[in-house]
């Protein structure tokens, strides 16, 4: 299996990403500096270029999801085992419980994300386990980014949630095409 690895120090580039990658990642997939992207933020970069680091160091039935399970145990964040199970209204009596619980969930729904995405940039496909990742990662982001009642005038809202738009588009992508391994 061919894999498309960045060099550490590069920036993300169409000329080393897998062909499916490119023919669905919108330009804003590419940087990493929009934090509303998958690989854009400080969690989501960092989780993709730990992933690239892992994707090197596997053989070719690498599972990614276990790649995922073992960076947030990493992490060692303090939130509940069942956290990526939570309802939407789990997730803001969580956060409202304690504050601290907000930037942990945003970074572990970031790294489900990058993850997610960063399997198609590297492998041109997403495994069902990543898909239900990535989709996971989405819906606490779209909850939380959402929610008006914590912060009514957040001036990023749209841009966050037009972010979270644009990954659903492409994992719908990846799944209705049903694209088999390379």
């Amino acid at each position: 299996m061919t894999i498309y690895i960045d060099e550490a120090a590069e920036s993300l580039d169409p000329a080393t990403s897998h062909p499916r990658f490119v023919s669905l990642a919108p330009p804003r997939f590419y940087s990493a500096t929009d934090d509303f992207a998958p690989f854009g933020s400080d969690d989501g970069n960092d989780a993709f270029r730990d992933m690239e680091a892992w994707y090197e160091q596997r053989h070719d039935a690498a599972d990614p999801s276990e790649f995922l399970s073992e960076l947030l145990a990493g992490w060692g964040y303090e939130l509940p085992a069942d956290v990526l199970d939570l309802s939407n209204s789990q997730l803001l009596a969580l956060v409202a419980e304690n504050e601290t619980h907000e930037p942990r969930l945003i970074a572990v729904a970031r790294a489900c994300i990058a993850t997610a995405v960063g399997q198609l940039k590297i492998e041109g496909v997403v495994a069902p386990s990543m898909q239900r990742a990535g989709r996971t990662g989405v819906r606490i982001l779209r909850c939380l980014h959402g929610d008006t009642t914590r912060y009514p005038d957040w001036s990023h809202r749209a841009n966050a949630l037009a972010g979270l738009d644009a990954v659903e588009v492409m994992l719908d992508a990846v799944q209705e095409a049903n694209l088999p391994r390379p």
